[in-house]
């Protein structure tokens, strides 16, 4: 690896590792905060007025919101009922201008905030909790992240699929963001076994779950459900970009054959919704009677869901 390609990777690394804010606020956010947070290592992800902001916050994945209680659109009791459907475990602090008394702070945490805090005059208190919630969210995370993970290829286990699947077609539901569904199977994997062993099928399993893991956006789920069985979740995806999405990871695959095992394909079945299914129990089996379809057809193929209403 050259040692530009190296750098890049050391900054990409760094920016996953830094703590992420998203503000709510109707107002154009004051260089001061961006500055104070950004010098104690704090990314400003996003500024959204309130009800945008539970679209920023799929879009951003923040680890701690900073909501102006002034802002319009939606209260602070309301975006923190929503935070949890949205973004798990993702605190929230509030900000105004008026003055934080013992009162007001306790008003906060009684709606659901962490804490309130008032601006300009409490910066430094305020870039100092959000550091440290930052921190308690990421331990929590790489904890979940786990317990949700396939020891094999570090890729999502079968549970946390089955959560984010939730998630995205709920989202739907409320917001009419678009998901998409691509139910993988790796072909041949019971001749693989036979014939090299089982240590060259781990081979494989980690191959196929290394080219997901790289054809992957920040907001999608690339699992491994067991065995040869694979899910990756777009989110934000319609049926005509997932199905461009799973030929890219279907050529990738098989272009590039595995030493001392050969060329290796996957069959793959892709639905979208509301394209194909409203529900999160429709989608999967809409993409995987699409998969079930492109095995009985040849393998080696990506086929699409029927459409809603022509079945």
């Amino acid at each position: 690896m050259s040692s530009t390609a190296k750098a890049k990777m050391d900054e990409a690394a760094k920016a996953r590792d830094r703590g992420r804010v998203l503000f709510v606020t109707d107002e154009t956010l004051p260089p001061t905060f961006r500055a104070a947070l950004e010098s104690s290592g704090i990314s400003v992800v996003g500024v959204a007025g309130g009800a945008a902001a539970l679209v920023a916050l799929r879009r951003t994945r923040p680890h701690v919101v900073v909501a102006d209680e002034r802002a319009k659109g939606i209260g602070a009791e309301g975006l923190a009922r929503m935070l949890p459907q949205v973004e798990e475990g993702v605190p929230l602090i509030l900000v105004g201008a008026a003055e934080s008394t013992v009162e007001r702070r306790a008003e906060a945490m009684f709606k659901g905030a962490f804490d309130y805090f008032q601006l300009p005059s409490d910066l430094r208190l305020l870039v100092a909790r959000t550091a440290q919630l930052i921190s308690i969210k990421q331990k929590m995370d790489a904890l979940r992240g786990e317990a949700d993970r396939d020891y094999l290829t570090g890729l999502a286990n079968r549970r946390r699929f089955r959560l984010a699947l939730n998630n995205e077609v709920e989202r739907f539901r409320r917001y009419d963001v678009p998901c998409a569904l691509l139910l993988i199977d790796i072909d041949h994997l019971k001749v693989i076994n036979d014939t090299h062993g089982h240590s060259a099928g781990d081979v494989v399993i980690r191959r196929i779950g290394s080219e997901m893991t790289a054809a992957s956006r920040d907001n999608d789920t690339a699992a491994r459900l067991g065995g040869e069985e694979f899910a990756l979740l777009l989110a934000g995806a319609t049926g005509d970009k997932a199905f461009a999405a799973a030929e890219r990871l279907r050529e990738k695959v098989s272009s590039a054959p595995i030493e001392d095992i050969g060329v290796v394909t996957i069959s793959i079945g892709v639905a979208a919704c509301p394209l194909h299914a409203v529900t999160e129990r429709n989608l999967y089996e809409a993409s995987d009677a699409a998969l079930y379809r492109a095995k009985r057809e040849g393998r080696n193929r990506t086929l699409v869901a029927q459409v809603l209403g022509d079945r």
